[in-house]
């Protein structure tokens, strides 16, 4: 009996070690892991200001009118192929996704890993964004297009709510990549005056 319940204890040892490598793979997915190690640690508001962020905020005409064409699970696959080709693009280029939404893409470069060229690393990005649009378009006989506000600057990140965390990123660099991309009726890649004050040459 005593053996048995040794065994039982070390599978439940297993399953526990497991379950906590698998919790950290996820949330190492959703946000930087310094953040994570806080989280652990049993911190609940975890603020962080960072300085020479370049911030890439993008959205995707016409998903919504692709999707209302298609099952949800094709609708899924669609939006699927797209991100993870940004992802992939994101990786090559040192930038970091914060989040994306079915339509949307916020990404920065320079948040946990300082670099000097974040903001030439960003535009690349950009380009390489709109070149797996242009390819898609092609391969689906679709019309996405993209429409990327760009920015450098201040932001500050961290995890909101409670029950449903989220990483998340603001300040005033987020919200002039919002609102460049935001106020462009037509697709095209937008950046601010320090952006291309910077990329100019």
């Amino acid at each position: 009996a005593f053996n048995e319940m040794s065994r039982n204890l070390a599978v439940k040892h297993q399953l526990r070690t497991g379950q906590r490598a698998e919790n950290d793979r996820r949330l190492k997915s959703l946000m930087p892991e310094s953040v994570v190690d806080r989280y652990r640690d049993g911190e609940e508001n975890i603020a962080e200001d960072h300085q020479d962020v370049t911030v890439i905020y993008a959205d995707l005409i016409g998903v919504d009118e692709l999707s209302g064409d298609l099952e949800a699970d094709e609708s899924l696959k669609v939006i699927n192929k797209l991100v993870r080709q940004f992802d992939s693009a994101a990786e090559s280029n040192g930038i970091e996704r914060v989040r994306n939404t079915h339509n949307g893409y916020l990404a920065s470069c320079g948040l946990t890993v300082p670099r000097l060229d974040n903001i030439v690393r960003t535009v690349d990005f950009a380009m390489e964004m709109q070149r797996i649009v242009d390819r898609f378009n092609t391969e689906m006989d679709c019309d996405i297009k993209l429409r990327a506000g760009i920015d450098t600057g201040e932001v500050t990140s961290g995890l909101v709510g409670r029950a449903g965390l989220v990483y998340d990123l603001w300040g005033g660099a987020v919200n002039l990549a919002a609102n460049v991309r935001r106020s462009m009726a037509e697709p095209g890649i937008y950046v601010s005056q320090d952006v291309y004050d910077a990329t100019r040459d």
